[in-house]
C-alpha cells in the first residue's frame, strides 16, 4: 500500500541518525550547556555595550556591542535561515531565560486567545528597525543596543512569571518571528516519521512530556505540523517521543511554501513589509536617496531647522522616520492587495492577498540578506583585524562596495525569479482552472515586478 496513504514517511532520511547526533540531542544536558555558553556570551556584549560611549563617533565608544549584535549575529541568522531555519531558538539564551525562571515560579496562566497572533510582534519588528537610525541608532550606540537586549530578556522573563510555557517566544520575539517565516524555505524540517504510528499511540508525550522530556514550549504538535513556522528546534519531542517518531530531514528548500494549507494575514503583511522596508534601508544608504529624503522632512518641518535644529535631529526626524516605514509598509501591502482585487475580481480578494503574499517570501529572504551583505563582511573583518592584533599580526581589510553591490543585485535578482516560481505554484494549487491561474500570477508578477524595479533602481545609485 502506498506509504503517503498510511501517513508514513520513515523513508525519509533522518539527521538524528547521524553519528551520535540522536544521543547527543537527548542528552538532558546539553541543551541548557549551550544556552549557557550563549548567556555568557550575551553578557559580556551587554557589559562591553554599557560601558561605552553612546556614540561610536566619538572618543571612548567601544565597538564590540554593535559588532557582535548587528554586524555578526543578525547577518548570520539571516544566512543560516536557508539551511537550518530557527535552529537559533534552540541556543537562545533569552529564550532559555524562560525556561529558568519557570523552574523556580510560574503562575503558568494561558496567553489570551484574542492575543495568539503575530501582530504583536510585527508591530514591534517594523517600529525597532523604524526608528533605528534617528531615535534608537542601534547600530552606533553600544548602550542603546545592551538596553535592548536586557529588556528583552526582561520581558522574557515577566511574561514566563506570568503564562505557561514559552508564550513570549511564540507571540512576542521580533527575531522569532523573522525567523519562523522564512525558515518555511528552509532545508531542513522537524516532522514525526509516521503519522499513523503517532494516531495509534493514545499518549501523546510531545504534548504532555514525560521523564525524558518537556512538553512542547509552544504548543506545536508533531503529527499536525506542515510547516517550520513555529517549531524552535528545541528537541524536546524528540526526547519524549517513546515510539522514536520523530526525525529532522533535509528537503527541497521553499516546500512550506506549497504544501501549507494554513495561512495569516500578520505574515503576509510582515513579508511585505519586509521587502519595502530593507530596500528603504538600502535607499538610505545611497548619498541621492538619503539627500530626497531628508530634504523632503526639512521641507515639511515646521520651523526653521537652523534655529531650531535640535527639535530638527531630536524630534522631527525621528517622528518622520516612524511616519515613513509605516506609511511604505501598509502602501506595499495594498499594493498587493490592489492587484488581487484588480486581477482576480468576484474573488475573496483579502484571502488570494493571504495565500499569494506568501509567494514573496524568496524576494522578502533576498532582500533581507541584501541589506544585511555589507554589514556581515564589516563584522567579519572587525573580527579578523581585532585576532590579527592579538597575534601581533596586522590584518586589514577594505569594504568594496562595488562587489557588494553586484552581490545585492545578483541577490534580490535570485529573489525575484524565485518568487515568480513559487507564485506559479501557490496559483496553481489555489487555481479551478487556467483562467484563476493566469490571474494570480498577472497579481503576483505585477508586484514583484514593481519590488524588483525599485531594488534596482536603489542598487544602481552611487553609495557616495
Amino acid at each position: 500500500m502506498d506509504s503517503e496513504k498510511n501517513g508514513e514517511t520513515g523513508e525519509k532520511s533522518d539527521l538524528l541518525d547521524v553519528y551520535y547526533f540522536r544521543n547527543l540531542v537527548k542528552n538532558r544536558f546539553f541543551r541548557p550547556a549551550v544556552n549557557l555558553i550563549f548567556l555568557f556570551a550575551l553578557l559580556i556584549i551587554i557589559y562591553f555595550g554599557l560601558s561605552s560611549e553612546p556614540d561610536l563617533r566619538f572618543r571612548g565608544g567601544i565597538p564590540f556591542a554593535t559588532t557582535m549584535i548587528w554586524d555578526l549575529w543578525h547577518p548570520l541568522l539571516a544566512f543560516t535561515i536557508i539551511l537550518f531555519g530557527r535552529l537559533w531558538c534552540f541556543a537562545c539564551p533569552i529564550g532559555a531565560s524562560v525556561d529558568w525562571t519557570q523552574s523556580v515560579f510560574s503562575f503558568k496562566r494561558k496567553y489570551p486567545e484574542k492575543y495568539r497572533n503575530l501582530w504583536i510582534a510585527v508591530i514591534l519588528f517594523l517600529f525597532i528597525f523604524a526608528a533605528e537610525r534617528h531615535l534608537f541608532m542601534f547600530t552606533r550606540n553600544p548602550p542603546n543596543t545592551a538596553y535592548l537586549l536586557l529588556s528583552f530578556t526582561g520581558l522574557a522573563m515577566v511574561m514566563a512569571v506570568i503564562f505557561e510555557k514559552r508564550s513570549f517566544c511564540r507571540y512576542i520575539c521580533p527575531i522569532g518571528l523573522v525567523l519562523g517565516v522564512f525558515s518555511m524555505l528552509s532545508a531542513t524540517e522537524l516532522r514525526c516519521k509516521s503519522k499513523k504510528t503517532c494516531q495509534d499511540h493514545n499518549i501523546k508525550e510531545c504534548i504532555i512530556g514525560n521523564e525524558a522530556g518537556k512538553p512542547c514550549p509552544v504548543g506545536e504538535f508533531p503529527q499536525t505540523m506542515e510547516r517550520n513556522n513555529y517549531c524552535i528546534m528545541c528537541m524536546e519531542c524528540v526526547k519524549s517521543c517513546s515510539k522514536d517518531n520523530i526525525r529532522i530531514s533535509p528537503r527541497l528548500p521553499g516546500a512550506d511554501l506549497v504544501k501549507s494549507v494554513k495561512t495569516h494575514l500578520d505574515e503576509a503583511y510582515l513579508v511585505h513589509g519586509i521587502i519595502i522596508m530593507f530596500l528603504f534601508v538600502m535607499g538610505m544608504e545611497r548619498f541621492e536617496f538619503r539627500n530626497v529624503i531628508i530634504n523632503f522632512v526639512r521641507s515639511v518641518a515646521p520651523f526653521d531647522t537652523v534655529m531650531y535644529r535640535n527639535f530638527f535631529v531630536n524630534y522631527w526626524r525621528n517622528m518622520w522616520a516612524i511616519i515613513i516605514f509605516s506609511l511604505i509598509t501598509l502602501g506595499a501591502a495594498g499594493l498587493m492587495y490592489l492587484s488581487t482585487r484588480i486581477s482576480l475580481p468576484g474573488k475573496n480578494a483579502r484571502q488570494k492577498f493571504i495565500e499569494l503574499s506568501y509567494a514573496f517570501i524568496p524576494l522578502g529572504l533576498s532582500v533581507y540578506l541584501a541589506e544585511n551583505t555589507f554589514r556581515l563582511l564589516k563584522g567579519l573583518f572587525f573580527i579578523t583585524e581585532t585576532a590579527g592584533k592579538f597575534f601581533g599580526q596586522v590584518w586589514e581589510f577594505a569594504v568594496n562596495f562595488d562587489t557588494i553591490d553586484q552581490l545585492q543585485i545578483i541577490l534580490v535578482f535570485s529573489g525575484f525569479i524565485f518568487t515568480l516560481w513559487a507564485g506559479y505554484l501557490i496559483s496553481k494549487k489555489l487555481s479551478n482552472n487556467e483562467k484563476d491561474l493566469k490571474n494570480s500570477m498577472i497579481a503576483v508578477s505585477a508586484v514583484a515586478i514593481v519590488y524588483l524595479f525599485i531594488g534596482m533602481k536603489i542598487l544602481t545609485l552611487p553609495i557616495v
